[in-house]
């Protein structure tokens, strides 16, 4: 199921002193003059001999994915910043200093920590990548494996640097642009971000053609051909952010080869994309997956974040949950009752009975008796049950933003399967990065945008094959009210929009998203629902890019501040 990419996991403790010593030998000479006895050695010679091997060496380019899903870096500046999500004060609980108030609000600034975890989560990809593409290029130079042999391997790299340019691009737009590790500046400059765009492009449609076409365990949670191509899909569907122009038709066409290859289909069942066990070539929805495994790829973390400190007692935790992430009530109301990706809430009465993306409601421990919060804040309606969402008490379902928030505020997110007795600060859930769905609606976008047509047939056609799926009716039009704006009043595509969101909900797009409809600066119109009058803050177009950190601008001089930012 985790083949190649988890057996690599699992030896690198085993292997990690070797292949430190196959990377550096090449590149390095010895400063000292000690005697020793050596009783073997692993040098370029004799290592990358096989495929094993090789796969190894790769591995340390895919191990940089492991932050995707950490809540610090990738998933607060995607998720949090926007309608999807947001960390509440509860007290002296998630204060850390205002950060995750700021992060929602848009009033970050360049100290706070989140925007720079994810410049590391970037750059240390990049580098990683850089590094092992010039080890393959030395093996070239030097006769020890053919360019045909190391063509693909080279090329999966680029793909894989390409991700993690593809991911700094979005976040900060102008960065510097390193591309050969032999050669690479102590302080590179910064460049601007349609330079990196064309670039990337560039790069990515020389390297994706070289990418095998096999979908298969020998592929799964790696960057084939058709990961690449998804990867470009992204691109070009933001091109007109990215560039200043857009490229509709290549995203249309790049989804295009998806689908065609018939080798992709909708999962049957939507939350087999998210349960315990979701990975491998048997669910082929899964286009590209990060292979989260709690002993041996861990950090995937979001039920720890999420669920109450009380939660450990329904699902047997083996740690206690920190309480924090929730889901926005506005959010959480543009699913139609019956849509299995809303689920129920659990009552008075007992727990909710369907799986959804959220929990809600009512908590009952796994003996089925009412998880109690001793802790409960004397005004919250609910008492001592825990109920997430204040469900049937009057209230909205977060009473503030903060620093007041109740501890039971807020329904959670429950979209990966959360296992009895699991971990919940390493989960075993495979995270997929790239998804049939979530291609199937980048091509109805593209169509929408080239016909700008609400009743665009095949538009409907592929959002609707979405909605069937969620168990919902198909919609007639691709126009509607936003679901966070509170004024009502239909917006062109903007039941698109929704149904993106819906099916995408904490999948870390939803920010990219709000950008390429330009609604990100729209805050106001998802902290109302707070009523917290000095919480509504006009923002401007600045903050669709985050700040370079201090940190990074003190390490590095020839950086370049993003415009808005005071240093």
């Amino acid at each position: 199921m985790k083949t190649t990419y988890i057996q690599y996991m699992k030896k690198k403790g085993l292997v990690r002193a070797f292949l430190l010593s196959a990377l550096v030998l090449p590149f390095s000479q010895a400063c000292t003059d000690l005697d020793e006895n050596i009783y073997s050695v692993v040098t370029p010679e004799n290592y990358n001999k096989t495929e094993e091997e090789i796969i190894s060496t790769l591995g340390d380019a895919y191990q940089k994915f492991q932050n995707w899903g950490s809540g610090d870096g990738t998933l607060a500046l995607q998720e949090v910043s926007t309608d999807e999500m947001v960390v509440p004060t509860r007290g002296s609980d998630w204060d850390d200093g205002g950060n995750w108030r700021r992060l929602h609000l848009h009033t970050w600034t360049y100290e706070d920590y989140q925007s720079r975890d994810g410049w590391d989560f970037g750059f240390q990809g990049v580098n990683t990548a850089n590094r092992l593409i010039f080890q393959f290029q030395t093996l070239i130079d030097n006769g020890q494996m053919t360019e045909e042999v190391a063509a693909a391997y080279i090329a999966e790299l680029k793909t894989v640097r390409g991700f993690f340019y593809y991911y700094l691009l979005d976040t900060y737009g102008n960065v510097p642009l390193v591309t050969d590790f032999a050669t690479a500046e102590a302080a590179p400059p910064t460049v601007p971000r349609a330079q990196i765009y064309s670039w990337l492009v560039t790069d990515l449609e020389d390297a994706v053609p070289d990418l095998p076409q096999t979908v298969d365990a020998s592929t799964y949670a790696r960057m084939n051909y058709w990961a690449g191509k998804a990867l470009l899909a992204k691109l070009y569907l933001n091109a007109e952010v990215y560039s200043g122009t857009a490229q509709w038709q290549k995203a249309d066409d790049a989804c295009d080869e998806i689908i065609n290859s018939g080798l992709y289909e909708l999962a049957d069942n939507y939350f087999k994309n998210f349960n315990v066990d979701n990975g491998g070539s048997g669910n082929k929805e899964i286009i590209f997956a990060i292979p989260y495994d709690q002993v041996f790829f861990r950090d995937f973390n979001i039920a720890v974040r999420t669920l109450h400190y009380g939660s450990q007692d329904t699902y047997n935790l083996t740690a206690q949950p920190w309480n924090g992430f929730c889901t926005l009530e506005e959010f959480y109301d543009s699913y139609e009752d019956i849509d299995i990706r809303k689920g129920d809430a659990g009552t008075v009465d007992g727990p909710a009975i369907k799986r959804s993306n959220f929990v809600a409601g009512y908590q009952y421990r796994s003996d089925g008796a009412p998880v109690v919060d001793a802790g409960a804040d004397g005004a919250d309606p609910d008492g001592t049950h825990l109920n997430f969402g204040n469900f049937g008490t009057g209230q909205p379902q977060i009473n503030e933003l903060g620093p007041q928030c109740w501890r039971q505020s807020g329904v959670r997110v429950g979209k990966w399967e959360i296992a009895l007795g699991s971990k919940p600060d390493h989960m075993n859930n495979d995270y997929a990065v790239f998804r049939y769905a979530d291609v199937l609606l980048m091509k109805a976008e593209a169509l929408w945008r080239i016909s700008l047509s609400a009743t665009d047939a095949e538009a409907l056609l592929l959002v609707n094959e979405v909605r069937e799926r969620a168990g919902v009716d198909p919609i007639t039009s691709l126009d509607g009210p936003l679901s966070f704006d509170m004024t009502g009043g239909s917006v062109a595509g903007g039941e698109l929009f929704n149904e993106i969101g819906r099916e995408m909900f904490a999948e870390n797009y939803k920010r990219s998203n709000l950008i390429r409809w330009g609604l990100f600066t729209q805050v106001d119109k998802w902290v109302i629902p707070f009523n917290n009058p000095g919480d509504h803050v006009e923002t401007g177009d600045f903050t669709n890019l985050y700040p370079v950190h201090r940190d990074k601008l003190t390490a590095n001089p020839n950086l370049v501040q993003n415009p808005g930012y005071e240093q």
